[in-house]
This record gives C-alpha cells, structure tokens and sequence, in this order.
C-alpha cells in the first residue's frame, strides 16, 4: 500500500515538474518575442528591403574576375567606394566633401543565370568612407546597424542592356564638433545602367535625394541639424582582405563596435 502511496507520489511530482518546464518555456518564448516586437517599435530595426540570408555566402577580395553581362553567383563583394557629397549645415553653409572608403554588399544568387532576366536581392552590409571638410575637419560615414540597408539588381531585359540597381541606405556621420548625424529617410543609391554584377569601376552611381534631413543621434526626434544635398559615387574594384581589416578597424574607432 505504501509502495503504490510513493509511486504514485513520485509520478505526481514527476508530472508537475513537466508542468512547470513547458510553462517556463513557453514564458520565454512569449518575453522574447515581446522583446522583438519592442526592438521594432522602438525602430531598433527597421527593414529597407528583404533580409539577404549571409548562409553560403562568401567574402570575395582581390583579385576577382568579372565578367559584363553574367549573372554572376551570389557573394559577399568587398570592394572600393568613393563619392562626393553635397552638406548644408544651419550657420556653417555648404560643402563638398571627397570621400574614400569601401562597401561590403551581400548579393544573393541570381534568379536565373541569364543575365537578361535574373533579378538580384542585395544588402549593404558594411560600409567605411572618410573625408576632409573645409573649415570643419574630418568626416566619417559609417553604416547605421539599427536598419537593413537593401536593394536589389532589376533584370536587364536584354543580354547586352545595362541593368537598374538600387540600395537603400541607413548611415551615420561622425562630424567634428557635432554628434553622429543619422539619416532617417534612405539615401537611395541609384544607378540606372550597370554592365556587370557587380559593377566594378562604374562611375555612374548617384543618389536619389532631395535635401535629406540628418538628425543628431542625441535627439533623433528633434528637428533636422544638417542636410545631405546631393551624392555621386563610384563603385571601384575588389579590394585585398588587408585592407578590408584595416577599413573595419578605422570604422570601429570611429564609431565603436556594431
């Protein structure tokens, strides 16, 4: 009697342990896609486009081999950047400013392997530029981590016919004097006619704006303290894993680790 009185006790306390780790589980379930839910109301991430899944993916350096017109497979492209900005900063005028750096762009594979109808899915995934500005110093322009900055490769139509690209981007601006600037509308990398995927040495990037306000990262929801006026940049070549490091480094120091 005693016997069944303890095996009986032992499976009741054997199921109200279940109990208490299927509820458990489920509460965790619950707080983390509670605290999901928060992270993208808050606008911790904001999606500019579909997510590239970076599985499979590889870094590609130099040297590479591109072909024109080839529906190139997917791959993570660290290549070189240059632009030239437009500011207009409230009290200090405009400037130009010349930038140097590198991208990193996560490409999928394409839709098709003809270049005449394989549509590509791209995100930015990185990005370091630096530059001089007359009468205020250095300026650093990283990618902002907080938005997936993407875009996508527009089938050409034909197999010689250039194809449409576009990227949206999310960036912030280390200005001395000043707090990081951050853009809360895209800055809309354009180019209307790429020959190659991607578009290595193609000066023909520009980008789709019209006075975008720049916010002080400080009070992000206060009025606009700078306006990007005008973007043209150029796509260089693949550039070695060296110096992608050291461009990863520089952005580190500049804005800290994403």
């Amino acid at each position: 009697m005693l016997r069944w009185i303890s095996l009986g006790f032992l499976v009741t306390i054997a199921l109200l342990l279940l109990w208490i780790a299927s509820h458990t589980q489920a509460r965790e379930k619950q707080k983390q896609t509670t605290e999901v839910a928060a992270m993208v109301a808050q606008g911790a991430v904001t999606e500019w486009g579909p997510r590239v899944n970076l599985k499979g993916l590889k870094d590609l350096y130099a040297p590479q081999t591109i072909k024109p017109f080839t529906a190139t497979p997917g791959g993570i492209d660290n290549l070189a950047l240059s632009s030239t900005d437009s500011f207009l900063i409230p009290g200090k005028g405009e400037m130009k400013v010349d930038f140097k750096g590198y991208f990193r762009v996560a490409r999928e594979n394409p839709t098709t392997n003809d270049w005449a109808t394989a549509d590509v899915f791209v995100n930015m995934i990185d990005l370091f530029l630096r530059g001089e500005a007359p009468g205020i110093g250095t300026i650093s322009v990283g990618l902002n981590p907080q938005f997936v900055s993407a875009g996508q490769v527009l089938a050409g139509g034909g197999p010689t016919q250039g194809s449409e690209c576009r990227i949206a981007v999310a960036a912030q601006f280390e200005m001395p004097g000043m707090s990081v600037l951050l853009n809360k509308e895209p800055i809309l990398l354009m180019n209307n006619s790429i020959k190659s995927l991607p578009p290595v040495e193609d000066p023909n990037g520009a980008a789709h704006i019209y006075n975008l306000p720049l916010y002080d990262s400080k009070n992000p929801n206060g009025r606009p303290v700078a306006y990007l006026r005008s973007l043209k940049y150029t796509v260089g070549n693949y550039i070695t894993e060296t110096e992608a490091k050291a461009f990863r480094e520089a952005e580190e120091k500049a804005f800290g680790k994403r």
